[in-house]
């Protein structure tokens, strides 16, 4: 078992990183453990930013927050809502992935993972609303980007870089994040009995229109059960449409969906039912407890038809979201889940494993994309902030 250090402030990080620097000894940098993707990393030491821990700074009126790496998820999220507030990248809770039950993690996974839910092709990426952060990188040297709000960035935007680096370039130690006012109101439209081919083409024609959808996913028939709700039917398709903002605008433009759609069958979440259907697949909440791979397949509209094609008779469930760009798929076989890292390897798609068993975590890897510049860039990067390798080593890539 590897040691494991918890450090209460940035310079005793610097410290023990600069230390391990010195003896080259690989370290994983962990939260709470919440989040199990990524390959597995052999080390002989742990740092756990988990005792870092707190709220440094809210200005609601600013739409600011900075926070240390190990505050939990939940915490913020429920000091934000008291202000009306929250984060309009709806970072997902993947604690019912792994453990069918709740556990949000803390912030520094979030980021270091770049979790981006529904509202993300609406309203960006995780990466996007980083404003800035302190870290330590891999020779134990301090490291500070951004501040405390939005303006143009000349060179590199380092917030971006970090985001999805999955702890390999450094260990956040403080993290300021843009914040966004709550909807007033919510609903959702919804369209049954249609087949995937009939959903990309609703999902081109309400986010092409004025409306501004803020959620759009698609549940085959075979995967509704996914769902809970009394109100979703579970014998068919559901296509759902999010609108969110003042109540008059939101009714307004329910009924402009109606019209848009009145030749398919359709019908409505009211407000509250909106929360918990967006909640279930933001958190990935049918697939809780799950023993199969799941992954995330990335790819543009037309080849993401032609995926779904390709693969209609392999025995896997899946649902779109972000407007039909992103499947979000559970499968019993590797080989099945080979063919579609191939397929995206061919397609202009990019392929992320989110749960496996240890054995794949070993020897596997779980990032795949169609652009080879990606990897080489990521080598790069690993050998400017990390030069021996010893921060979460072979975590995104074998040999970075």
């Amino acid at each position: 078992m590897p040691d494991i250090f918890y450090p209460k402030t940035e310079q005793d990080v610097s410290d023990f990183i600069f230390d391990n620097y010195n003896k080259s000894n690989p370290i994983e940098i962990v939260g709470h453990g919440s989040k199990k993707i990524g390959r597995l990393i052999q080390s002989s030491q742990t740092l756990s930013l988990s005792s870092m821990s707190g709220i440094l700074e809210y200005f609601p009126e600013e739409l600011y927050i900075k926070v240390l790496p190990g505050t939990s998820l939940s915490e913020i999220e429920t000091t934000l809502k008291q202000k009306n507030q929250f984060f309009g990248f709806e970072p997902n809770d993947l604690g019912y992935l792994y453990d069918g039950k709740s556990n949000p993690g803390s912030i520094g996974g979030v980021v270091s993972c770049n979790l981006s839910g529904p509202g993300r092709f609406k309203n960006g990426a995780l990466r996007d609303h980083v404003l800035g952060f302190k870290s330590v990188n891999g020779s134990g040297g301090k490291v500070k980007s951004g501040g405390t709000v939005v303006k143009n960035v000349t060179g590199y935007d380092l917030s971006k870089i970090i985001s999805g680096a999955y702890g390999t370039l450094c260990a956040i130690t403080e993290i300021n994040l843009k914040v966004s006012p709550l909807p007033e109101f919510e609903e959702t439209f919804l369209v049954n009995d249609i087949d995937y081919v009939e959903a990309i083409e609703i999902f081109r024609i309400a986010l092409d229109s004025s409306l501004e959808i803020s959620g759009a996913c698609f549940f085959p028939a075979a995967n509704a059960s996914f769902l809970t709700l009394n109100d979703v039917k579970k014998d068919t398709s559901v296509l759902g449409l999010r609108i969110q903002g003042p109540k008059a605008s939101v009714i307004e433009r329910m009924q402009s969906l109606n019209k848009m759609f009145k030749d398919k069958a359709t019908s409505m979440l009211d407000t509250y039912q909106t929360s918990i259907f967006w909640r279930e697949i933001k958190n990935f909440e049918g697939y809780a407890n799950s023993k199969e791979f799941v992954c995330k397949i990335s790819l543009p509209i037309t080849n993401m038809v032609n995926f779904l094609k390709f693969f209609e008779k392999t025995n896997f469930k899946y649902f779109l979201d972000w407007g039909g760009n992103i499947a979000w798929c559970s499968l019993e076989n590797q080989s099945d889940l080979d063919k579609m890292k191939i397929f995206c390897l061919k397609h202009d798609g990019h392929l992320t494993v989110l749960k496996a068993n240890d054995n794949f975590r070993k020897s596997e890897e779980f990032l795949t994309n169609s652009d080879s510049n990606i990897k080489i860039l990521s080598k790069k990067l690993k050998e400017s902030f990390d030069p021996k390798g010893i921060l979460n080593p072979n975590k995104m890539y074998a040999g970075i």
